[in-house]
């Protein structure tokens, strides 16, 4: 075989290093990472946009929220509904732009004779009761799975009674033609509306508004303080809803928090550590879940995150697994989907989805249902208090049920797939974890010799024999290290629900989309055959 000569030189190879991305660095790329630019949901957004564009309708200044005014018909009033319930969830997750703080006592600035005040105070006082299950707990404290069980059931007992109406029995039948106009989930949709109409209540508006009728200046008013007192209301519902999804999240995911990770047993084979043989820790912290519930009753997703980062560190050195990290991730964004999903289906059970659901919009007219998009009989008609369910007709009945059934299978899909496809949550994680500077072993692997024993798996023989198995112990992490990377290369944990309504709508708008394409098709197709018929009958003729 022919060598080589030792005294040539050789000249490496140039490596040209490839561009981060043609469009330039931002959250999915920053830190040295890419992330697909675009995909099927945005191609298929882009291509209703252009159609739009192609009608003359100018896209350039409002862009995707030009989707808004293609809706034909009532399917406006879904989107509306989206607006509201995103409003309603940045001001919880503290991303909402104009910086609404929604305090306990703000709905008593807009009082009025329409909004349920028991249903708020129900929420509370379900509150105030559950972190009575806590108190006298010590840092030191540890529960039982046993105990566990027993607070959380209750927990979720006494939520559900401060939840109005209680949604969590999925075998109950769907409610059609129901509205309760003393809830304030029956105003999500004017939540949107209300930031336009608020100046012309404060007085900063056109000077034309001075020139408005008392009367109807009074009204506006009114309508206005409605539709504050159920934003506050909601507020405070949504966050009951959140702690009982809390309680449902630790309730279902024992086994998770309590489960040895293969590093930590490393770990205790080389110091000579004894360890549970079911490689599960008998006991969880009672000072940290009371902790996760403060998070999730007052502060933001960061602190939810951090919240259920102290629990999975059961030896309170502040440092975890990547495998824990992924399970903090998850586990702090569960319950969000639960609450949406409950929140979702309450709306449902006070306000119909489309005016159908009242009977039509004559008679949605006659009820002063302003909420649903028609405007009220008479200027000075009052918004009723108690409106029985209305008895429809079983073809209103089916067509409000079958809106229903669409836009909660919608709803349901985009809760699976948005973090775990659309935001690629785990390829993002396993990137947090690989650029984060981690001080723990240098940020390197430690490679180690552990003796094969019976109490790790191989068998007394082996450690008679001496025998040895090869490990390497990747670096644990901090909530310091992973947050410095985490607000770069994932800042959706930042917004949980706003992320997850936002989907919600792009989902919409294509649900939309598609149907006016078929109906263009079926109709170009008609006009088609049309065409055909007409030349075959003037070709027979001849």
């Amino acid at each position: 075989m022919a060598r080589s000569n030792p005294n040539t030189k050789t000249t490496p190879a140039v490596v040209t290093p490839k561009p981060i991305s043609p469009f330039g660095v931002d959250s999915n790329n920053s830190g040295g990472g890419i992330w697909e630019q675009t995909s099927t949901k945005k191609t298929k957004l882009n291509e209703l946009l252009t159609e739009l564009n192609e009608r003359g309708i100018d896209t350039g200044s409002k862009g995707m929220e030009t989707l808004d005014e293609a809706a034909v018909g009532e399917e406006g009033l879904d989107l509306d509904l989206v607006d509201g319930m995103k409003i309603l969830v940045k001001i919880v997750d503290g991303s909402d732009d104009n910086n609404r703080i929604v305090s306990e006592d703000a709905s008593s600035q807009y009082e009025n004779q329409v909004i349920n005040t028991n249903i708020e105070q129900a929420a509370k006082q379900a509150t105030t009761q559950v972190f009575k299950l806590f108190e006298n707990t010590t840092e030191d404290e540890e529960w039982t799975k046993d105990i566990l069980e027993s607070k959380m059931n209750e927990a979720i007992r006494i939520l559900s009674e401060g939840c109005v109406p209680d949604v969590s029995d999925k075998k109950k039948k769907p409610v059609a033609g129901s509205l309760d106009v003393s809830h304030p989930f029956c105003y999500l949709r004017q939540f949107v509306v209300s930031d336009d109409t608020v100046d012309n209540v404060s007085g900063d508006g056109d000077d034309n508004d001075d020139d408005l009728d008392p009367s109807i200046q009074q009204q506006i008013e009114t309508l206005n303080n409605i539709t504050t007192h159920a934003l506050t209301s909601s507020t405070i519902l949504y966050r009951t809803l959140l702690l009982r999804a809390t309680a449902q999240t630790l309730l279902n995911n024992w086994d998770q928090l309590t489960t040895i990770t293969s590093g930590d047993i490393d770990r205790a084979a080389i110091s000579k550590t004894e360890l549970p043989s079911t490689s599960q820790r008998a006991t969880i912290n009672a000072k940290s879940i009371q902790n996760i519930f403060e998070a999730y009753a007052h502060n933001s997703p960061q602190d939810w995150v951090q919240s259920w980062w102290k629990l999975i560190d059961a030896d309170k050195d502040g440092l975890i697994d990547q495998e824990e990290m992924n399970n903090c991730v998850d586990l702090s964004i569960e319950p969000v989907h639960l609450a949406l999903g409950n929140m979702f289906d309450m709306t449902f059970e006070v306000c119909p989805v489309r005016t159908i659901g009242l009977g039509g919009e004559e008679e949605a007219r006659k009820k002063n249902a302003w909420f649903l998009g028609v405007d009220a009989g008479d200027e000075d008609a009052e918004i009723p208090t108690n409106i029985p369910p209305v008895k429809l007709s079983w073809r209103n009945r089916r067509k409000e049920l079958k809106q229903q059934k669409i836009l909660t299978k919608t709803f349901q899909a985009t809760i699976a797939r948005h973090f775990r496809d659309q935001a690629e949550a785990p390829h993002r994680l396993r990137c947090i974890y690989a650029w984060a500077e981690k001080a723990h072993q240098d940020n390197k692997l430690d490679s180690v010799l552990v003796d094969a024993s019976e109490d790790w798996g191989s068998g007394a023989a082996s450690a008679v024999m001496g025998r040895k198995r090869y490990v390497e112990l990747e670096p644990k992490i901090s909530y310091s290290e992973f947050r410095e990377v985490q607000k770069k290369t994932f800042p959706h944990l930042d917004r949980i629900g706003e992320e997850i309504i936002t989907s919600f709508k792009e989902d919409l708008w294509l649900l939309q989309g598609k149907k006016r394409q078929n109906k263009e098709l079926k109709r170009d197709g008609m006009l088609f055959l049309l065409a055909i018929s007409v030349v075959d009958l003037g070709i027979w003729f001849v």
